[in-house]
Order: C-alpha cells, then sequence, then structure tokens
C-alpha cells in the first residue's frame, strides 16, 4: 500500500521533535513519520538516505528495539536542522544585505541630480540679477558684490548636499554593519540551542536505552522467577551443588557476619555466574546491569563485580 506525503512538510523535523521525548515519545506516529519520510524521498527523488529506524520496530516483540541505542540517528538529525537553521539565517542576511547595497549605490545618483539642479538654480538666478542690475544701471561693483554673495550661497548649498550624502552613506554602512553583527549573534544563538537540544535528546536517550536494558533484563528474568535486587529463586541443583549458603549452618541462619559475609558474598557471586549463564537471550548490556545492581545492592564485592563483568 502507497503511503502518502506532503511536499511540503519536513519529516526529519517531526521525527527530531517526537524523538526528542524519549521514553514518552510515540513509536507509532515515528514509525509513520518514517515512513511518511522514506515515501517523500523516493517520490521527490531527494538525494537522502532512507531509514527503517522506526517502520522496523513495529510487530517486534517487547523489549526488542528498546535496547537500540540511536545517538546517531538523534544527531543526523539535530544536524540537518542546525544546517537548515543557520542556512535560513544566512538567505535573510544576504537578502538584507543586498537590499542595503542597493540602495547604497543609489545615493550618489540621487545627490548628484541634487547638485545639477541646485547649480541650475544659482545659474538663473546670477542671470536674473545681472539682467537686473543691467536695466537699472548699477554700477559693477554692487553687482559683483551681489554675484559673490551668490556663489557664496550656492557653494553652500552644495557642501550641505556632500555632507547629507556622506550622512545618508554612512547610515547605511552603519545599518549593514549592525545586521551583520545580529546575524552573527543570531547563528551564534541557534547552533548553541541546537547544541543544547542535542545534548538534552542524548541524555535522554542514554536514560532510555539504560533503562531499557533493565527492563529488558527484569523481562528475561521474569521468565525463569527471578529479579535484579530482589532474592533470587534457590533451585534444588544449586544447594545440591553447595554454591547458596541455604543450609541451617550458613551465615543467613547463624547470623554471623565475618567469615560467613564471606561466604556468602562468595555464594551470590557465584549464583549469579550460573544464572548469566543459564538464562537465555541476555545481552552483554543486560548481563552488565544485572552485575552492576547485584554489587550496588552489596551482594557482591567489587572485586567479584570486576571478575563478572570481565567474562560478559
Amino acid at each position: 500500500m502507497a503511503v502518502s506525503y506532503d511536499p511540503n512538510v519536513d519529516y526529519s523535523d517531526l521525527i527530531a521533535q517526537e524523538a526528542a521525548k524519549g521514553v514518552s515519545a510515540n513509536r507509532q506516529l515515528l514509525a509513520q513519520y518514517e515512513a511518511q519520510r522514506n515515501a517523500k524521498i523516493a517520490g521527490e527523488r531527494l538525494p537522502y538516505t532512507q531509514t527503517s529506524v522506526y517502520t522496523s520496530e513495529m510487530g517486534r516483540p517487547l523489549g526488542y528495539y528498546e535496547a537500540e541505542d540511536r545517538s546517531d540517528y538523534i544527531n543526523e538529525l539535530y544536524d540537518a536542522a542546525r544546517e537548515q537553521a543557520v542556512a535560513a539565517l544566512e538567505g535573510a542576511y544576504e537578502r538584507e544585505v543586498a537590499a542595503y547595497d542597493y540602495a547604497r549605490s543609489l545615493i550618489p545618483g540621487q545627490y548628484r541630480d541634487a547638485r545639477n539642479r541646485t547649480d541650475a538654480a544659482a545659474a538663473l538666478a546670477r542671470q536674473s540679477v545681472n539682467e537686473q542690475f543691467a536695466a537699472s544701471g548699477l554700477n559693477t561693483g554692487a553687482a559683483g558684490q551681489a554675484r559673490l554673495s551668490m556663489a557664496i550661497a550656492n557653494q553652500g548649498a552644495l557642501s550641505r548636499l556632500d555632507s547629507e550624502q556622506a550622512a545618508a552613506l554612512a547610515e547605511l554602512d552603519m545599518r549593514r554593519a549592525e545586521s551583520e553583527s545580529e546575524y552573527r549573534s543570531a547563528v551564534a544563538e541557534a547552533i548553541a540551542s541546537s547544541e543544547l537540544e542535542r545534548a538534552q535528546a542524548l541524555y535522554e536517550e542514554a536514560v532510555r536505552v539504560d533503562a531499557s536494558y533493565r527492563a529488558y533484563s527484569e523481562e528475561m528474568l521474569a521468565a525463569w522467577g527471578l529479579t535484579l535486587a530482589g532474592t533470587p529463586i534457590v533451585t534444588e541443583e544449586l544447594v545440591s551443588a553447595g554454591s547458596y549458603g541455604g543450609g541451617g549452618a550458613s551465615a543467613h541462619s547463624t547470623g554471623k557476619q565475618s567469615s560467613g559475609a564471606a561466604a556468602t558474598g562468595a555464594s551470590e557471586a557465584e549464583l549469579l555466574r550460573q544464572q548469566l549463564s543459564r538464562i537465555p537471550g541476555l545481552t552483554r548490556e543486560n548481563k552488565a546491569a544485572m552485575i552492576q545492581d547485584y554489587y550496588a545492592n552489596g551482594r557482591i564485592s567489587y572485586d567479584d563485580m570486576q571478575s563478572l563483568l570481565a567474562g560478559v
């Protein structure tokens, strides 16, 4: 049956958001998103690798998928999300800079036209004054003084236009520099936020994996009437083999704690060693979790733990 998808939806982002919930993530929803992502990759011929991390989980027995560490997949998703965020910021920054550069390129022409208009207006004013002086018969000294005043006024107007142009260019350069600073800060913040979210997701994944190994161990042991932290069932085979101090003269029944405690510790270590070899389906991680639980509960010594861990 063909899987429908929306070409405008980023299914990798949806997977990352749901997977970041850790043990609370909706496994069926993750499988659906992954199937839609694969369908989109195939349908749109995108240059990405299809995955089966979540779709392959459906239908597997309880405890199977939970112990798989998806840290690499989480890193892949957060790398992609970070690249998309930085690319979006870069695109916005480039558009803003292009707008500033375009506005800056227009300013010299605008002020050149303004200076030309000022010069033209000054020339017309001079011509008008000359005609008035000629018609009224004023002396050349007065006419010269008037023309000098007009020239000074025109030069002042041109200087003001030059100052305005320089100020307009400086304003755009300052705003452009501020945009660059804001862009770099936004990129740094996006990366830091992404890395913080990645670290949280990886931590939750590590906790989930650790909890799943423990849960899987308990699930396997429950089938044998055993628990990780409780007193294991003592079989007649173990009692007859002398590997469990359950007799009337044992440390458990007498309450002795010197040499009796050491004997009990040795019995617990041997009992655990036999359990690890008898129970099928336990992974190395399952066995290590059991051994560490026994040590945490004071049922075996540190040396016994190291010895047992070396044998898994």
